[in-house]
């Protein structure tokens, strides 16, 4: 699984790593054979396999990695989720201390895969660490507004648009419309277009770059309302008449949040592993010692 597919898994995680930590409650300590002298606050043991407890806060994780519930989000036992993940870690605990019983976790190759977990697993929690630290909601709120001030007051146009053969045409079509004529009846009947004759020449909204360099331009500095004069594309002849004009819709902060926070983590953790490379001697033992290539993260 890729680094920033997990991003989720890890903030799952570390919120869920909180549900217990009320200090006025009970210590307990947990001595199960796979979590051996872990203290738990407040935690609760709602099963017992051979001996071995199994706690809510182990419902609750195996729920988060799973996308199942939110961060945040408790279990009961009257949620049919919380019996159906009871039954998975059970099971799990089932098979674990078999293999331990088979002595699998004293050969060779499981350690070797507890060690690689182990290694993972404290990588992880640097990236849950750096996430808290520094892709906050004020964060992405800072580049949130950055990015709506550089944006401007851009402008969009809606215009209709009549195609025909000949400038003369053109012209007599502008002049129907400024003598009361109905643009988009007009359009309908004689526009050559026909992919926009249909619907009477509308054009929708466009920004300038949108369309062709033209269209666009000749939009731009036409008033609102106004018919442009005649205009030659190829070896046909337009004429526009501008319907209205607006600002750009800008995006809500909770609707680009998660772009944002994507982009801020992949950066943070491209800026992180850098300054560790730069910090440590690392000697490749095979194949040419080269730089890792650069991959800078899309703006969002």
């Amino acid at each position: 699984m890729k680094i920033a597919e997990k991003l989720v898994m890890y903030a799952a995680f570390a919120m869920a790593a909180s549900l217990g930590g009320c200090m006025n409650k009970k210590i307990v300590e947990d001595k199960t054979p796979f979590s051996a002298n872990i203290v738990r606050l407040g935690d609760t043991a709602v099963a017992e396999v051979d001996g071995t407890a199994i706690y809510l806060s182990d419902i609750e994780h195996a729920a988060l990695a799973q996308g199942l519930i939110k961060p945040g989000d408790t279990l009961t036992p009257a949620d049919p989720l919380y019996q159906r993940i009871l039954d998975e870690l059970i099971d799990q605990r089932l098979l674990a201390l078999e293999a331990i019983r088979r002595s699998f976790d004293q050969n060779d190759e499981t350690r070797r895969r507890l060690a690689v977990s182990r290694e993972r697993i404290l990588s992880d929690t640097v990236i849950e660490q750096l996430m808290a630290e520094k892709v906050t909601d004020e964060a992405a709120r800072r580049i949130y507004d950055e990015q709506q001030a550089m944006g401007g007051n851009g402008k969009q146009i809606r215009a209709r648009q009549i195609v025909t053969a000949s400038e003369e045409e053109a012209l007599e079509f502008k002049k129907l419309v400024e003598n009361g004529g109905d643009f988009a009846a007009l359009a309908k009947e004689f526009s050559i277009d026909h992919s926009t004759a249909d619907l009477g020449g509308d054009l929708g909204y466009f920004s300038k770059g949108s369309l062709s360099e033209k269209i666009t331009k000749v939009a731009f500095n036409t008033e609102k309302g106004e018919v442009s004069p005649p205009f030659l594309i190829g070896e046909k002849w337009y004429i526009l008449q501008i319907v209205s004009v607006r600002q750009i819709p800008r995006p809500k902060f909770e609707d680009v949040k998660p772009k944002i926070v994507n982009f801020m983590t992949n950066d943070e953790i491209d800026k992180l592993l850098k300054s560790l490379r730069n910090d440590s001697t690392i000697i490749l033992k095979v194949g040419a010692n080269q730089p890792p290539t650069e991959t800078k993260p899309d703006a969002p």
